[in-house]
């Protein structure tokens, strides 16, 4: 090899040494920051060690928190069920129990009584609960009427009108407002009214000359007569025959009504009317050869051959929320559905009172029988009302309420 030629080699090699020697470094340096290049079996398994010793420590940190959160919830759970104890007395319902009677004797006010509903929603309908039956009973509301007279400046008072018109207020925002009816469709038809004059038929139909004495009359829808089988006492069921004052169709609906004899003011005199109940209703089925023949569809009591008929109109019956006034109103007891000489709960009673009075249905009024002394005897309810009377049920008693005793305004029990 020339001189010349190994100067060149010589040069070449110059230069490409730097290259080499870097990718030399290069790859070392890779193979460093490889995992696990480096790291020996021992050094490995003591990794792992560390690795199963920081799980093990976790997973038993994990579990004491689950077991003291676990703890606290149920210390919690203890706590809230001491405080509902402490809130919620449980009550079990006996025979002739009413939710107004559980409030007036828990609460100490029976217009308390929705309070009670909405604390128990299994009662669908306030009006019927049963005798064995667990009411839980929200005395809380008498700690905190307690705890709010107490929080009061001397000068301050709350009438318990205002607190219970709260309570009821924020009843009504909890829960859904539920309409119920607060006497039985019956009943409130059955229970009639107080009239003026009485409908009759003309002059009377001669087969009835024991009402003839009724003098003050108005024209009526007509008459039972007869019927087939020429009985006297009717039933639903039954066919009678009718006397009607103008021309009807199949299907048209009659009450039967009941007139009292003439009564009086028990104070006054004055002549005041009839009591009118509703015996029944009979709708007609055929009419043949003149005959007007109907069938007795429904009977409150027994009807009998003679009496009157009274157009057919519709009667509702009285819903409530459960929210009743107790107005400031005074009067008397004027006569009773029922000729006995006592009347007791559900009896149904007449006012001289009505709704051009002031007096509206719902209405709740305490009874008193006047001697030598007024003695409280039982609670009414009006039912229905015209003009100047009213209609009303004996919801309770203590002792017996009769025609002449008086009415007024139902006091709210004192704290």
């Amino acid at each position: 090899m020339s001189k010349t030629r190994a100067i060149r080699y010589a040069l070449v090699v110059f230069m490409f040494l730097p290259l080499i020697t870097f990718a030399e470094v290069s790859e070392t340096q890779d193979m460093k920051e490889m995992p696990g290049a480096q790291v020996t079996q021992d050094e490995q398994k003591t990794m792992e060690t560390q690795d199963a010793q920081d799980t093990q420590e976790t997973q038993e940190t994990k579990e004491a928190v689950e077991t003291q959160e676990i703890q606290e919830k149920k210390e919690v759970k203890e706590i809230k069920e001491s405080q509902v104890a402490e809130r919620i007395k449980e009550y079990e319902t006996i025979k002739g129990d009413t939710l107004w009677g559980i409030a007036k004797k828990e609460l100490k006010d029976p217009f308390m009584w929705p309070a009670i509903w909405k604390e128990n929603k299994d009662i669908k309908n306030p009006h019927r609960i049963y005798p064995g039956q667990i009411i839980k009973i929200p005395v809380y509301l008498i700690q905190k009427e307690k705890s709010e007279e107490k929080a009061l400046p001397e000068s301050e008072t709350v009438s318990p009108e205002s607190a219970t018109k709260e309570v009821i207020q924020e009843v009504e925002k909890e829960i859904q407002i539920i309409k119920y009816p607060f006497v039985n469709y019956n009943i409130v038809v059955a229970s009639g009214y107080i009239a003026e004059s009485i409908p009759t038929v003309g002059n009377v139909d001669a087969c009835c000359p024991e009402q003839s004495e009724y003098t003050e009359t108005i024209p009526g829808a007509g008459q039972i007569i007869d019927s087939p089988s020429e009985g006297t006492l009717y039933g639903r069921g039954d066919i009678v025959y009718l006397n009607l004052n103008n021309t009807a169709k199949v299907g048209d609906k009659f009450y039967v009504i009941n007139i009292s004899e003439e009564i009086s003011h028990p104070i006054t005199g004055t002549e005041i009317g009839y009591v009118i109940t509703i015996s029944g209703i009979a709708e007609v089925v055929e009419i043949r050869n003149g005959d007007t023949m109907a069938r007795i569809t429904k009977n409150f009591k027994e009807i009998e051959r003679g009496d009157i008929l009274d157009t057919y109109y519709d009667i509702k019956t009285p819903m409530t929320t459960g929210d009743f006034r107790s107005p400031d109103i005074n009067g008397m007891i004027i006569a009773a559905a029922k000729p006995v000489i006592v009347n007791s709960m559900l009896d149904i009673v007449y006012i001289d009172k009505g709704c051009n009075d002031g007096i509206e249905i719902g209405d709740m009024f305490r009874t008193m029988a006047v001697g030598a002394h007024a003695v409280p005897n039982g609670t009414i309810q009006v039912i229905s009302c015209k003009d100047h009377t009213a209609t009303a049920i004996i919801q309770n008693n203590n002792s017996p309420i009769t025609p002449g005793n008086i009415f007024t305004k139902l006091e709210k029990s004192v704290k």
